[in-house]
C-alpha cells in the first residue's frame, strides 16, 4: 500500500492530456458523453465457482451447468402497449433517471440544451396524461456550429444527471463543464463553471450536502451543495485519468484510473491512498456500505477485484470474464436479500452477466442472452430483478434464479404516426428503475417507460 498525495485547489483547473472517456471524440463532435459504446439465445447458466484469493496466473474454470429455458415462468415480451414514449421522436435522450422518493417522477436529457422533469402515470393507459417541466441549460458562451467546429452548438447539451438521495435535488453536468443543483420544481439553486470539458459523472454523498462532479479531462470537484462553494479540487495520482468514482463515507470518496490505479481521498484531510492490483486501466468501482468493501472491474485484465477499505487490502480477484468489465453494482439490501450473502453484479463486453456472492466468494449465475456487448445494468430497488441492455435490446432477469422474465427488443421495426420507424439505432445506454420496482425507464435514443405486468 502507497500513500500518495493528491493535489487539490479551490479556484482553479487544470487542463491535462486527453485519454479517457473518448475525449477527443467528445471535443470533436462525434459524442456527447463520451460513454464507451458497448443483438436473441438460450438464458444464463449457474453454478458455484469460487473465486480466488491472491492472483493467479491463469483464470480459474468455471463449471457450469445450463439451467436452459425455464418453462414453468413464461418470458414476458414488453409491447407497445406497456412502453410510453416520452418526447418527440426526432429528439434522443442522453440519459435518464427516477427520482428516489417520489416514484411517477422522471428527469431526462436530450441533446438540445435541455433537462424536463416529467410526471409519469403509474400506469401506461394513463399517458395522455404524462406532463413536463422544462429546465434550460444556456451554455456559457453563445455560439453557432460551423464546419470548422461543429461542437459549439453542443455546449449546452446536459451529458449528466444526479437524483440526490432524498428527492429533493437534482443535479445535471453539461458539455460545456457547467454543474448545476436544482429543486424538483426546477428552481435553480446554484450553477459552477470550473470544468473545462463536459462532465460525464455526478455523485451525491449520503447527506447530500456534497455533489462530486467529474469531467472528461479526469478532474474531480467537490462542492458543497449547502452553500455553492467550492470544496476541492481533484486530480489523480502519476498523471492518471479518472474514470469512474464513489463515496465510501460522507467525506470520503474513491476513483479509479485509466493506468490501473485506485484511489480514496477524504475532503477534511490531505490523505490519499493508492491501491494497486489491476494491470491497466479500470472501468468501473462501485462501494458497498453493508459490506464495508468496494468493487472495481478492469478493462484490460477483464477481472473484478473486492477491496477491503479498512485494511486497504485486495481480498479476492473475481476472474471468469474475457473481455472488458464494463459496469458494476451491488444489490440493493431488502427483504428479498439472501440474509448470508452480498450480491454483486457485472457486465462485460463479453456480452456476458455475472452474479457474484461475494461473501463465500462463489460465482451464482453466469447470464448469457445479449448478442451484443453489454451497455448497462440495473437492480430494482427492492434487489429481485436485475435489467441489462445491449445494442437497443432490454432484459430483465430474475436475481434468485438467473431467468428471464421480460424483454423488450427496441431494435424492431414499428409503426409511429402512420410511418415506420427502425426503433432504437442509438441503443440503451442508460436503464432507470422507478421507486416501485414497477417501471423502466430506457434512455440513449428515443426515451420509453416500459410496465412490468
Amino acid at each position: 500500500m502507497e500513500g500518495s498525495n493528491s493535489p487539490t485547489s479551490a479556484t482553479t483547473t487544470q487542463t491535462t492530456s486527453s485519454r479517457k472517456h473518448g475525449r477527443d471524440d467528445v471535443i470533436n463532435g462525434n459524442g456527447v458523453t463520451g460513454h464507451k459504446r458497448r443483438k436473441k439465445v438460450l438464458p444464463g447458466a449457474d453454478g458455484d465457482t469460487p473465486m480466488t484469493d491472491g492472483f493467479p496466473e491463469t483464470p480459474v474454470p468455471v463449471e457450469l451447468n445450463s439451467i436452459g429455458t425455464q418453462m414453468e415462468e413464461e418470458v414476458v415480451e414488453l409491447t407497445a402497449a406497456d412502453t410510453i414514449l416520452l418526447g418527440q421522436e426526432d429528439k434522443s435522450v442522453l440519459t435518464c433517471a427516477w427520482n428516489p422518493v417520489h416514484s411517477t417522477v422522471l428527469v431526462t436529457a436530450s441533446p438540445d440544451s435541455i433537462a424536463r422533469i416529467w410526471n409519469v402515470p403509474l400506469e401506461a393507459a394513463q399517458s395522455s396524461m404524462i406532463q413536463n417541466k422544462i429546465i434550460s441549460h444556456e451554455p456559457l458562451v453563445q455560439k453557432k456550429a460551423t464546419l470548422n467546429d461543429p461542437t459549439v452548438s453542443r455546449h449546452g447539451d446536459v451529458t449528466a444527471l444526479r437524483w440526490s438521495p432524498q428527492g429533493d435535488l437534482l443535479a445535471t453536468g453539461s458539455y460545456d463543464g457547467q454543474t448545476r443543483i436544482w429543486t424538483t420544481d426546477g428552481f435553480l439553486r446554484f450553477s459552477h463553471s470550473l470544468h473545462k470539458y463536459p462532465v460525464n459523472n455526478l455523485k451525491w454523498n449520503k447527506s447530500a450536502d456534497t455533489l462530486l462532479s467529474l469531467s472528461c479531462d479526469g478532474k474531480i470537484i467537490a462542492w458543497d451543495a449547502v452553500t455553492g462553494d467550492l470544496r476541492k479540487s481533484y486530480e489523480l495520482a502519476n498523471t492518471e485519468i479518472a474514470g469512474d468514482m464513489d463515496w465510501v463515507e460522507d467525506s470520503q470518496f474513491i476513483a479509479c484510473g485509466d493506468r490501473g490505479g485506485v484511489f480514496k481521498y477524504d475532503l477534511n484531510t490531505e490523505e490519499s491512498f493508492a491501491y494497486s492490483g489491476h494491470e491497466g486501466e479500470v472501468n468501473c468501482i462501485s462501494w458497498d456500505e453493508v459490506s464495508d468493501r468496494f468493487a472495481t472491474g478492469g478493462a484490460v485484465d477483464n477481472t473484478v477485484m473486492i477491496w477491503n477499505k479498512t485494511t486497504e487490502a485486495c481480498e479476492a480477484k473475481l476472474t471468469g470474464h474475457i473481455k472488458s468489465v464494463v459496469s458494476l453494482v451491488w444489490q440493493p439490501i431488502t427483504t428479498n436479500s439472501p440474509p448470508t450473502c452480498r450480491i454483486l453484479a457485472s457486465a462485460s463486453d463479453d456480452r456476458t452477466i455475472r452474479i457474484w456472492n461475494t461473501t463465500s466468494r462463489t460465482l451464482i449465475h453466469e447470464l448469457q442472452c445479449h448478442i451484443d456487448p453489454i451497455e448497462s445494468i440495473s437492480f430494482s430497488p427492492d434487489g429481485s430483478r436485475l435489467a441489462s441492455s445491449a445494442n437497443g435490446r432490454l432484459v430483465v432477469w430474475k436475481t434468485e434464479t438467473g431467468t428471464m422474465t421480460h424483454v423488450y427488443d427496441g431494435t424492431k421495426v414499428r409503426r409511429k404516426n402512420g410511418k415506420v420507424s427502425s426503433g432504437d439505432e442509438e441503443g440503451i445506454s442508460q436503464i432507470s428503475w422507478d421507486e416501485g420496482g414497477v417501471r423502466v425507464a430506457v434512455g440513449g435514443g428515443e426515451l420509453k417507460v416500459s410496465y412490468m405486468h
